[in-house]
């Protein structure tokens, strides 16, 4: 969808259209999914909190100013509902996660590669999880990621470069 399209499409969201959020929200559900479930770890955690993002999303859409901020405006709902999540966890465990891996969403379990990729990407810092999969997986440029993380962008990308290249270091031993 081009630029113009999409600033209409979250101008009329705004102003109450229902089809408009659920269109915008086609666009970017996945992004937020990947990026719960890399910081979650777990497809029902994952879900539950792109459920409430979207529902927090759509009740508060008429407080967006700027219309080129819905995506780091809905990752912004997003990680406040992660970050609850997360304290809930360490609440719960005694500061230990005790999620269950992402192997949980691997469909064919003898895909050996697969699950240790998934498995070293878990042990990566969690700031280096974040952008990487900001990055990768959703594909958001260094200055979005800034956007919807606020952490400074030389910072965003000393973050994606040390945990690929721990990445690569783990699964080429």
């Amino acid at each position: 969808m081009d630029k113009l399209s999409r600033k209409r499409l979250v101008e009329r969201a705004v102003g109450g259209d229902t089809e408009a959020f659920s269109k915008l929200y086609e666009e970017i559900y996945k992004h937020l999914y990947y990026y719960a479930l890399a910081n979650l770890r777990t497809v029902e955690d994952a879900a539950d909190a792109v459920q409430d993002t979207v529902l927090d999303g759509f009740v508060g859409i008429s407080s967006l100013r700027d219309s080129k901020a819905f995506d780091s405006w809905m990752f912004t709902i997003l990680v406040a509902h992660i970050k609850r999540k997360q304290k809930e966890y360490a609440d719960r465990y005694g500061g230990a996660n005790s999620t269950q891996p992402v192997e949980a969403v691997i469909s064919d379990p003898s895909e050996f590669s697969y699950c240790e990729v998934l498995e070293e990407f878990q042990g990566l810092r969690d700031e280096e999880r974040l952008c990487i999969t900001l990055a990768c997986i959703a594909g958001y440029k260094t200055r979005e990621i800034t956007e919807i993380t606020g952490i400074n962008s030389s910072t965003v990308r000393s973050h994606i470069l040390r945990g690929k290249k721990k990445l690569r270091k783990k699964l080429s031993e």
